[in-house]
C-alpha cells in the first residue's frame, strides 16, 4: 500500500494512537461523571509525579538510540551491542527510581494526593524498561503497535465498564493501564529480540555508566522538554484545589489526545528517516528538512485552529457541565500542537542530527528555568489560567531561541518556495518515492 516506510509508519503509529484515544475517549463521559474533578484531580497529579521516574527510565534512548541503530542498521553485532546497553542501563536507573521513589514516600501529601494510585502506577514503570520503542523505530517497523494497541484497548476499555461504579473505584483505572502496559512491552521485546535476530550480551558495568553519562545532554533536554506539561501540574498544586487541578489536567490531557493522534505518529516516523538522511550528508538531510517545514507548519496551525474553534463543543460532549471551567484552558492552549510541532522539528530533528547535543541542551535549560520561575508567579497570581499560558510562553521562547541559533550557524531550513501547495505535493511525492533504510 506504501512504497515508504516513513508514510507506512506513520499511518500505523496514527493507528495506535487513534485506539489509545478511541476507547479513553468512550469512558471519559462514564468516569468522569462517576468520579469527579476531584477523583481526576488526584489521578492526573499522581501520574504528573510519576512522569519524572518515567523520563529517568526511559532515559534519551528513544532519540539516541534510534539514531545509532538506525544510522548502523547492517551492522548486527554493534545493533546488539546498542540494544544491550540500553536495556541494562534502564535496569540501573529502574533500581535508583526504587529508591528515590521510597524516600518520597516520607514526604506524604505533598508528593502523593494517593499512596495507592502512586505505588500501582511506580509499579507500572516496569513497562519503560522492557519497552522496545527504539527498536522498532530504528527499523522502521511500527505495524505490530497499532494491532496490539487496539486489542489492549478494548480490554481496557470493557474492564472499566464493569468495574468503576463509584468515587472510590478510580483506582481501577492505573491498575488496569499498568498490568496491561507491562505485559505488552515485555512481550513486544521478547519478539523484536527474535524478529531483528538481537543479541542481550553482558555489558561492564563502566560502560553501562558511560552510555548514562554520554546521553546526559539528550536526556536532560527532555526532562526540561516535559516539565511543560508535569511540572506546571505540581507547582499549581502548591496553590490550588485538587478539583481546580481536575479541570486543569482535564483541559491538559485532552491536549495530550490531540498530541498523540496527530504529533507523536509524525515525529516517530520521520525522525530515523531523516537521522539516515543526515547519514549519507549534511546537505540531504537538510534538503529533507526543507521539504518536511511547511508540511508542518500547515497541518499543526489548521490542527491548532480547529480545537480553538471546537473547545467548548468538545469539553462539554465529552466531559460534561462540571467541567466548564476547562474550556477555558483548552482556548488557551490550543496553539500548542503547533509550538510543539515547531520546538520538535527545530530541537530534535535539526539540533540533534547535526550533532548539536549541548546546544540543544543549553536551550531547553535556559527557556525552562525562566519558564518555571515564570510559572510560580503565574500559578500563584492567575490560578490555572497563568500556569495554561506558561505552557505557551515556553514553546515560543524555545523557538526564537532555536532560530537564533541556527541563523548564527548559518543553517537554513527554510526555503519559502516549498510553502506553496504545488511544491508541497510534489514534496510529499519525492518523499514518498525517497528509499527508506
Amino acid at each position: 500500500m506504501f512504497k515508504n516506510k516513513v508514510f507506512e509508519n506513520i499511518f500505523s503509529l496514527g493507528i495506535s494512537q487513534i485506539a489509545n484515544v478511541a476507547f479513553p475517549l468512550i469512558t471519559m463521559p462514564y468516569v468522569s461523571r462517576i468520579i469527579g474533578p476531584e477523583g481526576y484531580g488526584v489521578l492526573n497529579y499522581s501520574t504528573a509525579f510519576i512522569g519524572y521516574f518515567t523520563l529517568f527510565i526511559l532515559y534519551s534512548f528513544d532519540l539516541s538510540g534510534t539514531k545509532i541503530i538506525s544510522r548502523n542498521i547492517q551492522d548486527k553485532e554493534l545493533v546488539s551491542k546498542a540494544f544491550s546497553e540500553i536495556l541494562y542501563s534502564r535496569c540501573i536507573l529502574y533500581l535508583i527510581s526504587c529508591l528515590l521513589f521510597i524516600i518520597s514516600l516520607f514526604f506524604g501529601k505533598v508528593f502523593h494526593k494517593d499512596y495507592l494510585v502512586s505505588i500501582i502506577l511506580f509499579i507500572g514503570l516496569l513497562s519503560s524498561v522492557f519497552s522496545p520503542q527504539f527498536i522498532y523505530q530504528s527499523f522502521q517497523d511500527l505495524k505490530l503497535f497499532s494491532k496490539i494497541n487496539v486489542i489492549r484497548g478494548f480490554i481496557n476499555m470493557i474492564l472499566i465498564f464493569l468495574f468503576v461504579k463509584t468515587k472510590q473505584d478510580y483506582f481501577f483505572i492505573p491498575l488496569f493501564a499498568t498490568i496491561f502496559n507491562v505485559i505488552i512491552n515485555i512481550g513486544l521485546l521478547i519478539y523484536a529480540k527474535k524478529k531483528f535476530s538481537l543479541k542481550l550480551t553482558k555489558q561492564p558495568l563502566n560502560g553501562l555508566f558511560n552510555l548514562i553519562f554520554i546521553d546526559r545532554f539528550i536526556f536532560i533536554s527532555n526532562v526540561l522538554g516535559a516539565f511543560r506539561a508535569t511540572t506546571n501540574t505540581i507547582i499549581l498544586g502548591f496553590f490550588v484545589t485538587t478539583k481546580e487541578i481536575g479541570y486543569f489536567t482535564t483541559s491538559i490531557n485532552f491536549l495530550f489526545v490531540v498530541v498523540n493522534v496527530l504529533f507523536i505518529p509524525i515525529s516517530t516516523a520521520i525522525y530515523p528517516f531523516i537521522s539516515n538522511a543526515f547519514s549519507k550528508s549534511t546537505e540531504v538531510g537538510n534538503d529533507i528538512v526543507k521539504k518536511i517545514v511547511p508540511i508542518i507548519i500547515y497541518f499543526y496551525f489548521f490542527t491548532s485552529f480547529c480545537l480553538l474553534v471546537f473547545s467548548p463543543f468538545l469539553i462539554t460532549l465529552i466531559f460534561g457541565n462540571k467541567f466548564n471551567e476547562s474550556i477555558k484552558i483548552l482556548e488557551i492552549i490550543s496553539f500548542a500542537p503547533l509550538t510543539i510541532g515547531l520546538c520538535n522539528l527545530l530541537g530534535v530533528q535539526v539540533l540533534l542530527n547535526y550533532h548539536f547535543d549541548k546546544l540543544y541542551f543549553r536551550i531547553n535549560l535556559l527557556c525552562n528555568v525562566i519558564g518555571v520561575i515564570l510559572n510560580f508567579y503565574l500559578s500563584k497570581y492567575f490560578g490555572y489560567y497563568g500556569a495554561a499560558w506558561n505552557i505557551i510562553f515556553i514553546d515560543i521562547m524555545i523557538i526564537i531561541v532555536c532560530f537564533f541559533f541556527l541563523k548564527r550557524l548559518k543553517i537554513n531550513i527554510i526555503n519559502w518556495k516549498h510553502f506553496s501547495p504545488k511544491m508541497m505535493k510534489t514534496n510529499l511525492i519525492s518523499i514518498m518515492k525517497t528509499k527508506s533504510i
